[in-house]
Formats: C-alpha cells, sequence, structure tokens
C-alpha cells in the first residue's frame, strides 16, 4: 500500500484507523483537528430523557453521543428508556448503543441528517417529543424540518468539540518529513479547522492531496476549498474510510 495518510478524526478512532492502515503496508500519522469533552448539557441528559412518553424519540447524531450521554445517565444512577423509538445516524453509533442494553435503533440509509428525515417521512412526528443528542452546534436542518411538521423537538448537547492549538509551522515541517500523500476528513467542521491551521504558504501543497472524505456534502464543501483530488468513503466509521482508502491505493497508486 502506498498510501501515506494524514488522520485527522480525534484521537482514539484515529489511531485504532492508523493501525489498520499500518497493518495494510501503508503508514498513518494521527493529528486530529477535533478534540471532544463533556458539553454544556452533559448533566441534563437524564432529567430530558425522563419526560418521554412511549412512541417517542432520540436521536443520537454520533457514537460521542451515546457514550457521554451514557456517562451521563450513569453518573444520575439512571437507565436508558426501553419504550423509546431510537434512531442511530450511523452505524457505529447503533453499535454504540448496543454496548448499553439498546439494540432495535433503527439506521437511515444514509448517515446524515437527510437520511434520517427519509427514514421518518412517512411516520406521524406530529406532538411527538423528540431529543437529540449531538455535540455543540452542528447543522440545524434535522431540528428544523421535524419542527415544521409540529414534533416537540428538543437539543440536547451533551459533548463539545473544540480545534487544538497547534504550532502551524511545526505541522507542515512533520507531515512533509513523513511524506503524506493523502488526507482523511470525517466533518466539515475538522475540514475547516484544519484550512484555517495551514499557513498560506502551504495551502497549494495541501489542497493537491488527495482527501478521503465521508459523503457528497463534505466533498462539495472541499471542491470549494479547491480541493481536486476527493474519494468518498460510504461513511465515517473506520472501516468505511479504510474500504475508500485502499480502493485509492489501487485506483490510482499513489506516489
Amino acid at each position: 500500500m502506498k498510501i501515506r495518510a494524514l488522520i485527522t478524526r480525534p484521537r482514539v478512532k484515529g489511531e485504532q484507523l492508523a493501525r489498520q492502515i499500518t497493518a495494510a503496508d501503508g503508514a498513518a500519522l494521527c493529528c486530529p483537528f477535533i478534540e471532544i469533552s463533556a458539553g454544556q448539557q452533559f448533566t441534563k441528559v437524564s432529567s430530558l430523557l425522563a419526560e418521554l412518553q412511549p412512541d417517542d424519540y432520540i436521536i443520537a447524531i454520533s457514537d460521542n453521543a451515546v457514550n457521554y450521554a451514557n456517562t451521563s445517565l450513569i453518573n444520575a444512577n439512571r437507565a436508558w428508556p426501553q419504550k423509546i423509538n431510537y434512531i442511530a445516524v450511523g452505524p457505529t453509533t447503533a453499535l454504540s448503543w448496543q454496548k448499553y442494553g439498546i439494540n432495535h435503533a433503527q439506521i437511515p440509509d444514509t448517515h446524515d441528517s437527510e437520511g434520517v428525515l427519509k427514514l421518518l417521512s412517512n411516520t406521524s412526528v406530529e406532538h411527538k417529543k423528540i431529543v437529540i443528542l449531538r455535540g455543540n452546534g452542528g447543522r440545524e436542518t434535522l431540528a428544523e424540518d421535524l419542527t415544521q411538521r409540529t414534533a416537540n423537538v428538543t437539543y440536547c448537547e451533551v459533548y463539545q468539540r473544540t480545534a487544538p492549538d497547534y504550532d502551524p509551522d511545526m505541522l507542515i515541517n512533520k507531515w512533509q518529513q513523513f511524506a503524506i500523500n493523502s488526507v482523511i476528513i470525517t466533518s466539515g467542521e475538522i475540514l475547516g479547522n484544519l484550512i484555517k491551521t495551514i499557513p498560506y504558504t502551504a495551502l497549494p501543497w495541501i489542497l493537491n492531496l488527495h482527501f478521503i472524505v465521508p459523503s457528497q456534502r463534505i466533498a462539495a464543501l472541499a471542491h470549494t476549498l479547491g480541493i481536486e483530488h476527493v474519494t468518498i468513503a460510504t461513511g465515517a466509521s473506520n472501516d468505511s474510510l479504510f474500504n475508500a482508502i485502499k480502493q485509492l491505493d489501487m485506483q490510482i497508486g499513489i506516489s
């Protein structure tokens, strides 16, 4: 494998992906461009979920949302409600719920807000309570659409994402010495943090590398920033990204 990847996702998953790449005779360098910690509404999970009735919904945007919410419930000596509809934006999120005894989470065909809305397109959500577990900020598409359909939507920002503080020149020197030829991006926010950190003089070099992203939406964002070489994975899980890396390696033979 000729891939020499820069992995920008949070460290734990980034290091897991790096081990996959290394085991396939590639090379990878982890440099997270987002850090995860407990959010401002971390302690409110228990009270919000206690208000839900059967046939209401809990939607988790990511496995981080599930894991931080579970820790919050443990701290409050509470458990996940059983007679509730669960929707996981992706399979990794659903697997996280399974660790905590929730085995009936629905997964949309596409692992994004649009996929969730399509999943619920033929379901009446009128006056139903919907708690969306997520990080700070993020897209508003999901809540806006469901609110228009008269659902009672509540965000719970159970974790927060922050941009790490790096020395840009040291980063570029390290990456160029490592001879990275590809960059793995798992969110628009990570891509934005990366581009804002890179010195202007190094941007042409970065933008000419091969980028692997998890969705068409992020690919479109990459193109608007001047990135030409973009491979779209089937999702943001490490397995999906690794499959896209292998496909890229076979198709174009990065040198």
